[in-house]
């Protein structure tokens, strides 16, 4: 088996999605290779090779060159403009940065990193080959990583399983990327030429599942098999647990666009504070978070208590979703928001923290969040309910009767149990 992706230490969802499913399927009796980028040639701002760890010795890691168009607008503004998940550390509504959102869409279809795919299609023909590999993988974003599945299933007739994380031209961020007509069909054409020639589609929730299945019309709906994001038990040791806190402590970790819309619940926590029902508490942002989002937060009372927290290794983040009270999760507010599976909302859960998930009711990280007993998810507009959460959580550390408590439910979501079904779909391939 070859599973190929754009997959530098980026310490995104999915290197680490990929990263951990490697991890346990290498006890498996397969030969596994891994088809990735150069790091030297690769265009992410942030490393993080803490992840890197985990891959076992028997796994077979192959790197290639690749051209990068995005390395050159760094070069020129800063490697730290170039856009990451969710664009949420450019101003997308700068004319400047219009203007590159549009250039990229429009040049570079369906996204900038489409010059690698010649270096690893041809990494990959020598690869099947030599080795005899009879099953390719392919998983996205980025996306234009899906047209080297089907280019080799052509061209050596191999099994294709397109790993599709994200909807393609459905992502919540689309509508900044500025399509023309013709680059937005040219777009929509590879997606349902990837949904209709692979031989298997791996998505990660059943909302997900469903848009795709909108694609096509005779589209079978046997063909997925939904593996969401998870977490890997071995992450969370007891021994990173702080047993004491001096504050009542709140956490978000990962990336916050615009589109995320934090506004209500920041609204409710400023209240609490001006109204004195929170005076010794700490709110923590680990990761990228829009500077118009922290801006509003520096301009309120919010402001002595919030500390920004950014590039943290995914192995520190985990300890910031292990010590606190209340771990704080955004769904954007975009269409199809419902099927939004963020990959740290399963590491969430891991934690044993209370949730409290600012997002559709009946979407599907509601829904996980409910059958694990782990929080609530509350709508933007329920600022009276938000208030009333966080002011029962905060009497619970009052009362020092702050306990972490890890659902049963939720370790159906752990990589080793992801694993087996990978494994499952492995063996009916053939």
């Amino acid at each position: 088996m070859i599973i190929t992706y754009y997959w530098p230490p980026s310490g995104g969802a999915g290197v680490q999605r990929w990263v951990k499913l490697v991890k346990y399927l290498s006890v498996q009796n397969i030969e596994i290779h891994v088809l990735t980028v150069d790091q030297q040639y690769a265009s992410y701002s942030m490393t993080d090779h803490s992840i890197i760890s985990d891959i076992p010795d028997n796994i077979h890691i192959h790197k290639t060159k690749s051209f990068e168009p995005i390395n050159i607008y760094g070069k020129i503004v800063g490697k730290n403009k170039i856009p990451i998940a969710g664009f949420s550390n450019v101003d997308n509504f700068s004319l400047k940065q219009k203007t590159v959102n549009f250039l990229r869409s429009n040049l570079f279809i369906p996204d900038p990193r489409k010059f690698w795919n010649y270096f690893a299609i041809k990494k990959a023909k020598e690869l099947i080959l030599k080795n005899g590999i009879e099953v390719v993988i392919t998983s996205s974003p980025p996306h234009s990583t899906q047209l080297i599945g089907r280019k080799l299933k052509k061209l050596l007739k191999v099994k294709w399983i397109a790993d599709l994380r994200d909807p393609w031209t459905d992502i919540y961020y689309y509508p900044l990327l500025y399509h023309s007509k013709l680059s937005k069909k040219i777009d929509r054409y590879y997606e349902k030429k990837t949904l209709e020639s692979s031989d298997a589609i791996i998505t990660v929730s059943e909302s997900l599942k469903e848009l795709f299945l909108q694609k096509l019309q005779d589209l079978p709906k046997d063909k997925f098999t939904i593996i969401p994001n998870g977490f890997d038990e071995a992450d969370f040791e007891p021994a990173k647990i702080i047993k004491d806190f001096d504050k009542f402590v709140i956490n978000y970790t990962g990336s916050m666009s615009l589109e995320y819309h934090p506004e209500s619940f920041l609204s409710v926590l400023n209240g609490l504070v001006e109204t004195g029902l929170f005076n010794d508490f700490q709110m923590n942002f680990i990761g990228n978070i829009h500077q118009n989002i922290k801006d509003s937060i520096i301009q309120s009372k919010l402001n002595e208590y919030t500390s920004f927290i950014p590039g943290v290794p995914h192995n520190e983040i985990i300890h910031y979703q292990l010590n606190c009270h209340v771990l704080l999760l955004i769904i954007p507010e975009t269409k199809h928001a419902e099927g939004i599976l963020t990959g740290k909302l399963f590491e969430y859960l891991a934690s044993g923290n209370k949730i409290i998930c600012i997002g559709p009711k009946h979407g599907d990280a509601a829904k996980i969040i409910s059958s694990c007993n782990a929080g609530c998810t509350l709508e933007r507009n329920e600022k009276g309910k938000m208030k009333e959460f966080l002011c029962s959580q905060y009497q619970i550390y009052k009362k020092n009767q702050w306990v972490r408590q890890v659902n049963p439910e939720v370790f159906k979501y752990s990589r080793k149990n992801q694993a087996d079904q990978l494994m499952k779909l492995l063996q009916n391939i053939h």
